[in-house]
């Protein structure tokens, strides 16, 4: 019972960050667009693409630092937290050195000759220069404050990282709106980032050593055989990021290329629309996500216990949670999405909206594995990951590829989430041959009752967005916003009732968020939770 109390408040603090981060980014990209525009803003979209193909020179190795972190906590092995700390600072420093020592001139070189070939008008050069090199330099800089933070998620104080997030988090909407203001334009937007990373570095520092007393980090105690667990564990790991890069960042290379190729007007502009599509999906996917942030460190523990039934209750519980978030948030934005996109960022962007429509539906089938990847790779399974990743890899190309050529720009969005869902269904059948749990009983067990009971919601959305479209003028936002708000409270009210009616959580599943969640101090919680478990 501690553990699943450990692992629901570490939830919890995750989701309340994760809630915090999406408003923040949500209104700050808004502001930004609309100041600026999405020509001037495309430049933005192509640094995150640029610095993750950049960061895969690490091999993987910050994967493994909450594991093992998390492991010689429970040991007590203060000698050995250190030299895994020590060996990944160090290694970090390092490698960041080379990376910018290196990518600096080629940033340069590289920009020259896009603007050669008029693939980059000359108002826009020198921002992307500056962007990408400032890029490579806040790259080294958060790889290095890594280990630190891994100590807060290896001791499982995930609320301490979360608060030190937001306090960055402030800083950086200061800082960007501070100097959109004084017309720095997208160049802003890395400044923010800057001062952002800053902050959280310098309190990242402080609070491991407080959380970890006995933590030393020096030259002399980064060992060779610390480095090559994280080495192990990390490069399998890799390919799932590497996965993720080619799903989630890469597409915006291909839409500005077939842009330009196509002879797109503004090809800059088209990758805009396309990048908010997609950034708004990962900000839903990355909310049910911080349910499972806490499932590796608590999986480790359970796995170095020997406990493997309690790693099977765990996937299947977790998945289970998860679904509950997940789908209803899925099925809301993709009923939606010229609403959000409308408050969001103005008129003109039902691009956009379609973008995000199809991302998010494949997302599903991305986001439900996300219990059973954490738990697999705190039992130090990490090749089932990079199974997964490798899958989701080939198949997203090889799509891309026959999808593009056959039907152009939609090809991109639709070949992403198909891909997702092909990747899923390796991932599941591996997750059965480790835990004996099926694809079917994830299905039956988890995916099922929160799908049809977010339908009536979803129906109401659907209406109501046409309605508010066809009345509401386009540059009447208060009055926009109010609607979304409606919209959603709605929709909210309608899945709340059918998780009353339906049997979304069993008694194990209430008594789990009863003891392990302060709900005595919400009545009307505890009672929906009696009503839920009933039925």
């Amino acid at each position: 019972m501690a553990l699943r109390k450990t692992i629901a408040r570490n939830t919890a603090f995750n989701a309340a960050g994760r809630v915090w981060e999406f408003a923040a980014g949500i209104v700050l990209t808004g502001y930004v667009v609309r100041t600026l525009g999405a020509a001037i803003y495309g430049p933005w979209t192509l640094v995150a693409p640029f610095i993750g193909y950049i960061a895969l020179l690490d091999f993987g190795i910050s994967a493994g630092f909450s594991k093992y972190i998390a492991e010689h906590a429970a040991r007590e092995d203060s000698d050995s937290l250190s030299a895994t700390v020590s060996a990944g600072f160090f290694y970090y420093l390092l490698l960041g050195a080379i990376i910018v020592a290196i990518g600096w001139p080629i940033a340069g070189i590289a920009v020259d000759a896009l603007a050669a070939r008029d693939m980059v008008g000359e108002e826009i050069a020198g921002d992307l220069v500056f962007l990408f090199r400032g890029g490579l330099i806040l790259l080294a800089a958060a790889n290095c404050i890594a280990p630190f933070t891994a100590v807060q998620t290896g001791l499982q104080r995930m609320g301490v990282t979360n608060v030190l997030s937001v306090v960055a988090s402030f800083v950086k909407v200061g800082v960007v709106v501070g100097l959109v203001e004084l017309d720095y334009g997208v160049r802003a937007l890395l400044l923010g980032e800057a001062a952002s990373t800053t902050v959280f570095a310098l309190c990242s520092i402080v609070a491991a050593f407080i959380l970890c007393p006995g933590l030393r980090v020096a030259p002399g105690r980064a060992s060779f055989r610390a480095f090559g667990h994280l080495f192990a564990f990390g490069w399998r790991a890799h390919i799932a990021r590497l996965s993720d890069l080619i799903m989630f960042q890469t597409d915006k290379f291909i839409v500005w290329g077939h842009g330009i190729a196509t002879g797109v007007a503004a090809p800059l502009a088209m990758v805009t629309r396309y990048d908010l599509g997609v950034s708004l999906a990962n900000k839903i996917r990355q909310g049910p996500n911080v349910l499972t942030s806490a499932l590796l460190p608590a999986a480790s523990q359970l796995h170095t216990q020997d406990a493997h039934d309690r790693v099977a209750a765990l996937y299947i519980q977790g998945t289970k949670f998860l679904a509950m978030v997940a789908i209803p948030l899925v099925m809301f934005a993709i009923a939606a999405a010229d609403l959000i996109l409308l408050c969001w960022v103005g008129p003109g962007f039902s691009d956009s909206a379609w973008v995000l429509r199809i991302i998010a539906l494949g997302y599903i089938a991305n986001i439900v594995p996300g219990a059973g990847v954490s738990i697999a790779l705190g039992m130090g399974r990490s090749g089932m990951v990079m199974g997964a990743g490798l899958v989701s890899m080939i198949t997203n190309v090889v799509l891309t590829v026959a999808l593009v050529l056959a039907i152009g720009f939609w090809g991109i969005p639709i070949a992403t989430a198909l891909s997702m869902a092909i990747s899923w269904a390796w991932f599941a059948h591996a997750m059965h041959k480790e835990t004996g749990i099926s694809a079917i009983r994830v299905i039956t067990g988890a995916l099922r009752w929160p799908i049809i009971g977010a339908l009536p919601g979803t129906a109401f959305v659907w209406f109501g967005t046409e309605i508010v479209l066809g009345v509401v003028e386009p540059d009447a936002l208060a009055i926009q916003f109010a609607c979304l708000v409606g919209i959603a409270c709605g929709f909210f009210t309608l899945y709340t009732t059918a998780a009353t009616v339906m049997p979304f959580l069993d008694s194990d599943d209430a008594e789990l968020l009863r003891t392990a969640l302060p709900l005595d101090k919400l009545p009307f919680a505890t009672r929906w939770l009696e009503m839920a478990a009933r039925g």
